[in-house]
């Protein structure tokens, strides 16, 4: 391990970085700077140029720089992925229109082979690529990446690499395979997790060449590590492309930060970030796993993970005014720049609110302020809204007001699409601003957060009265539904870790509710509901937004030094680990097929299985130089399937689980 390892986060609000001493376990200097999406070198060569100076370090001792993201997490939660295709080879109808399928393939183009492979990997019948390249020729100058499943292509991958090939050829993108990301046989998962990680591969992309970038300018030569989802550490090269392997990167990251900062054995960490609020359970130090594969934003993938529970709810969660609903304040699950931050980079804006607030009528659309971010990013064709948002966005480019750009719904959807998409940047207000009117949080000057405060507070509600009498009002309204949110969040993962489900918790939450409601007369019935253990809180705004403050919950937090920047600690404290699995199966009595990328037939199980181990060996190994270790040690653990038949009992199936572990 290398005396001195640089951790960053790179994070949606902002980009951490810190300077860990291995031989004396100690952090020589950090920093956090917030994060410039429009040109992530900005801020990572800020941050790194920061540290480095502060920690007084020689460049050269740096031989391991190790980098967790929330990038792919925020991208899903907020369903901004970049634009995709999904081919998929074999699929029955039933299988096609599962639930996780149809949504995340519903803005994708989608084209159906007949194809695919039997259980003991033989060819149903021959691929044809024809329909590929008429395909292809009616998408692809609006695409930027490509998925492909094929059904038992973890028995015979033949299909996907068929048309992997193909498509490389054709147009020189990116292509996912189902088969390289799981070895698990559910099809519909493990293709729902090849077309979210083609969406991910330029956003990780652009990370990893910013980070590259940044460490070249600064100097430093060690090699470059990126955080898995599970915890673990592996190369640049191997996670460019497999970045979904880097969904949950920050939770994982920020669970061995908080544990090992704050000493905690077995309890819960929750990380408070800008966008998201990730939960995570902790058992003897170590974060526990998913037990099938990472769920988030409702996206069941087949990516090996942290049993984390993310919620789209931070310190910079947009807030939306909604005139005729029950709840007329909507709070996440998309993030907006505070009006606080976009008052520094714009200075109009404030300009711009307090002619809002100076009118004696207020409108749905103020304290929404917009800017260009990046035209570049929106690769299809524009739709007639859009171009005309573009087209009065570009003759402002400090940026202008919602009210000025859209003033009816066509135009606002539009504008929500570009946002969606990258190219539009919004700032209305959000919690950061609540916190710096009520004092909790002071980076910024609090004149735009008061302005925006106060024209949230004056919006009306369904029955015609304002949201709030005063900014100050309206602020402890916002950060106390977002401790709830918070704590809520806790509870939840603690009811999963117990088995309980989300129901059962929320008929115990309703009755809460019910019974804070009442007044006039004391309480009979004591409702106490909170976590055994201690909670580490985590992140930025871990302070103001501690769900503890009021003691309404019976919740036991410490925020431990260091928690700001917990998850670039927690990256470079990391480990590599890597996992394999192979199946034998058995087309008839007396034969076993192992299968590898070729399936192998062998007549002694004894031997099948020894030929299982020295290839998945020599295969880990192999991986393990690409993540960048130097050695590893491997365990294989098999699991044997078997029926009783005539009193005998018949080989059915055998799994080899391998895992490697090595350090950078």
């Amino acid at each position: 391990m290398a005396d001195l390892v640089l951790g960053i986060d790179a994070g949606g609000t902002f980009t951490d970085a810190l300077i860990y001493c291995t031989e004396t376990r100690s952090v020589l200097a950090h920093t956090k700077t917030p994060t410039t999406h429009d040109n992530l070198s900005l801020c990572l060569a800020e941050a790194l140029e920061t540290v480095l100076t502060n920690s007084k370090a020689a460049r050269s001792e740096v031989s391991v720089v190790s980098v967790s993201t929330t990038l792919a997490t925020n991208a899903l939660v907020e369903d901004s992925g970049r634009p995709a295709g999904l081919i998929t080879i074999g699929f029955k109808d039933d299988a096609l229109n599962r639930a996780g399928l149809l949504r995340i393939g519903e803005h994708s183009p989608h084209l159906k082979l007949a194809g695919g492979h039997t259980s003991h990997g033989n060819a149903i019948q021959d691929l044809e690529l024809a329909p590929i390249d008429d395909w292809l020729t009616e998408h692809d100058p609006w695409l930027e990446a490509y998925a492909v499943a094929s059904s038992f292509s973890v028995r015979n991958p033949e299909h996907e690499d068929l048309a992997s090939s193909f498509i490389r050829d054709r147009t020189g993108k990116p292509v996912t395979l189902s088969y390289e990301l799981s070895s698990n046989l559910n099809a519909p998962r493990r293709a729902t997790t090849a077309l979210l990680n083609a969406r991910l591969v330029p956003i990780i992309n652009e990370l990893v060449t910013a980070v590259e970038q940044s460490m070249l300018a600064s100097g430093v030569t060690g090699r470059l590590m990126v955080m898995r989802g599970d915890g673990s550490l592996v190369s640049s090269e191997f996670v460019r492309n497999r970045p979904i392997e880097t969904i949950l990167s920050g939770p994982a990251a920020s669970a061995l930060g908080a544990a090992t900062l704050s000493g905690l054995d077995d309890g819960v960490v929750a990380d408070i970030g800008g966008t998201t609020t990730d939960v995570v359970m902790i058992a003897k130090g170590r974060p526990i796993a998913a037990p099938v594969g990472a769920v988030v934003a409702g996206h069941e993938t087949m990516v090996s993970a942290v049993r984390a529970h993310t919620v789209g709810i931070g310190g910079d969660s947009r807030i939306q005014y909604l005139p005729l609903s029950n709840d007329p304040l909507s709070i996440g699950p998309t993030r907006a720049t505070p009006l606080v931050v976009a008052a520094a980079e714009r200075p109009s804006l404030i300009t711009v609110l307090t002619h809002q607030l100076d009118r004696n009528l207020q409108r749905e659309t103020d304290g929404v302020f917009l800017w260009i971010r990046d035209e570049i990013r929106l690769r299809r064709g524009l739709s007639q809204a859009e171009d005309e948002v573009l087209a009065k966005l570009g003759s402002s480019p400090e940026g202008m007001s919602l009210h000025d750009i859209a003033t009816n719904r066509q135009g606002q959807n539009a504008i929500n699409r570009l946002i969606g998409a990258g190219v539009v940047g919004i700032s209305t207000f959000t919690p950061t601003d609540a916190a710096h009117i009520l004092g909790v949080d002071k980076r910024y000057p609090i004149g735009a957060a008061a302005v925006g405060g106060k024209l949230l507070a004056r919006q009306l509600d369904r029955f015609g009265n304002p949201l709030a009498a005063t900014e100050l009002e309206i602020a402890a309204s916002v950060l106390q539904r977002v401790r709830d949110q918070v704590a809520e969040t806790i509870l939840t993962a603690a009811a999963d870790q117990d088995a309980l489900s989300e129901i059962q918790l929320s008929e115990v939450l309703k009755a809460q509710r019910s019974q804070a409601n009442l007044t006039g007369r004391p309480n009979r019935l004591k409702i106490a509901i909170g976590v055994n253990g201690q909670v580490a809180l985590v992140g930025a705004p871990a302070a103001s937004l501690d769900p503890t403050i009021d003691g309404k919950w019976a919740i036991d937090s410490v925020i431990p030094e260091h928690h700001g920047v917990a998850n670039a600690f927690g990256a470079a404290i990391g480990d590599i680990r890597l996992t394999h699995q192979i199946t034998i199966s058995a087309p008839r009595r007396g034969l076993y097929r192992v299968h590898l990328d070729e399936p192998l037939n062998f007549y002694d199980l004894q031997r099948a299985k020894q030929f299982a181990e020295e290839s998945v060996d020599a295969r880990l190994r192999s991986e393990m130089h690409l993540a960048g270790g130097v050695s590893c040690h491997i365990t294989h653990v098999w699991d044997l399937e078997q029926a009783m038949v005539e009193e005998r009992d018949l080989f059915v199936e055998a799994t080899l689980s391998s895992t490697a572990l090595g350090t950078p």
